[in-house]
């Protein structure tokens, strides 16, 4: 039996589905109909769902018919300041606290760890909110997941999954109190599995922005699967794709049976 009831699963991996971009982005395209976009996403099977703790009472309905696991965002994370818009300067900061988090009953929380950020005071915010909610979950069963990401202007788009970068924000990212990792894909599984293997923690996959190819994501999946990950949080690549259910359901061969991107999308 695993040690967190994420990942306690015949395969011992999990497929999430991120649905927590409303809190810093708003309206997102596809999922301007929450109650749909959830449906939607149910009827493909995954394992958990990634929401905000008013999503999960909102919509708690659904989530008890669907009988899945329910992780909870700690933080609010938004590019501007104007809603709905990508301009800058973005945001950051602790949303939640942990009474109200653990009153969803989830199965993890999680929060950003955004590095390459030019305000030193805003980065150091975040490491603090970070390791405080690390300390407040100690010993509660609910695993601290901390998404490392290069966000800040500092870091330039094409180094985002830069191994360098990754590994070094793995390794900070555990060290700050992360019990699951949630990181970006390398792209290469033989490097990938450096990160996974020196990591005392499961790692899994982000998504970032939808590519407009499900056997992209599917790809990098397999991928991170074949290195040692231990499965995916990832929304808009699913959820922007023309059938959510389909996806999912390619996902959950891949993670959970090993199959081969063409083999689990032929089907």
């Amino acid at each position: 039996m695993n040690e967190y009831e994420l990942l306690n699963t015949e395969s011992g991996n999990a497929v999430v589905v991120a649905l927590d971009h409303g809190i810093g982005m708003g309206s997102v395209e596809q999922f301007e109909d929450p109650r749909a976009t959830l449906e939607s996403v149910i009827e493909g099977g995954p394992d958990g769902v990634l929401v905000g703790p008013y999503f999960a009472e909102r919509f708690a309905d659904v989530l008890e018919r669907a009988d899945v696991d329910i992780l909870v965002t700690a933080d609010f994370v938004s590019p501007s300041s104007q809603p709905g818009e990508d301009v800058g300067p973005w945001v950051q900061q602790r949303a939640f606290d942990v009474e109200r988090l653990l009153a969803c009953d989830p199965v993890g929380v999680k929060s950003v760890l955004a590095f390459g950020r030019r305000d030193r005071q805003a980065f150091e915010r975040n490491v603090e909110y970070i390791t405080t909610l690390a300390e407040e979950l100690r010993g509660t069963g609910v695993p601290n997941i901390v998404e490392t990401v290069m966000w800040g202007k500092e870091i330039p788009d094409r180094f985002e999954t830069d191994h360098e970068y990754v590994a070094n924000a793995c390794r900070i990212g555990w060290e700050l109190g992360a019990d699951i990792l949630k990181a970006p894909y390398t792209g290469d599984s033989e490097r990938f599995e450096q990160i996974v293997s020196n990591a005392p923690v499961p790692v899994m996959i982000l998504g970032g922005p939808a590519s407009g190819s499900v056997e992209m994501i599917l790809e990098d999946v397999s991928g991170a699967m074949q290195a040692g990950a231990r499965g995916l949080i990832v929304g808009r690549s699913i959820w922007q794709a023309e059938n959510p259910a389909d996806v999912i359901r390619s996902l959950n061969e891949i993670v959970h049976q090993g199959r081969s991107v063409e083999t689990a999308w032929s089907d």
